[in-house]
């Protein structure tokens, strides 16, 4: 046997578990790409309903911290089912929210009820600190949903010019309050 045919020989023997290996590297990369489509819809899904719910709860958080005319009881009884709701959808979508968010998000309200019988002071840095607390938590669920990349990759593929006088102004806010944009 000579070393063409040698060569040719060797290169059939490597060349067809590397292509059966190779083939099935493929075949299954595919298969995660088509999950992947599937999970981040209803990842995005579930992350929207989230955004519904803790909007919803935060009317009820500014309802129950200005108002003089519910009882104490009354106070904890909306923020108990404001703080419900949102576990209760945290829970049934522990498969698409991450659970350390999905966590803080039920945490995100807890307490509030005792914010409207605070002294001035106490009660304006609690309200600060909620709305940081709120602001956060809106970046981490953008950047967890991936909505926060697909904006970024739209931004960067269509270029807008995006701009008004309201706009720079936000933008100052957000630079001078050192957050980031979404």
């Amino acid at each position: 046997m000579d070393w063409p045919q040698l060569m040719g020989a060797l290169i059939g023997l490597v060349g067809v578990p590397l292509g059966i290996v190779l083939g099935e590297v493929l075949r299954r990369r595919q298969r995660a790409e088509q999950f992947a489509a599937a999970i981040f819809s209803k990842r995005l899904e579930a992350y929207d309903k989230l955004m519904d719910i803790l909007n919803e709860s935060r009317s009820v958080a500014s309802h129950v911290i200005n108002s003089s005319t519910l009882s104490s009881d009354e106070r904890h009884d909306l923020i108990s089912s404001v703080v419900a709701t949102i576990a209760d959808h945290a829970d049934r979508n522990i498969l698409y929210i991450d659970e350390e968010l999905g966590a803080h998000c039920v945490a995100l309200f807890m307490g509030s009820e005792e914010v409207h019988d605070q002294p001035g002071a106490e009660q304006k840095e609690s309200i600060k600190r909620l709305d940081r607390e709120w602001v956060e938590t809106r970046r981490m669920i953008l950047e967890d949903s991936g909505v926060a990349t697909v904006n970024r990759l739209f931004r960067d593929i269509n270029r807008p010019r995006i701009e008004s006088p309201f706009i720079v102004r936000i933008r100052e806010l957000k630079r001078d309050l050192n957050l980031t944009t979404y």
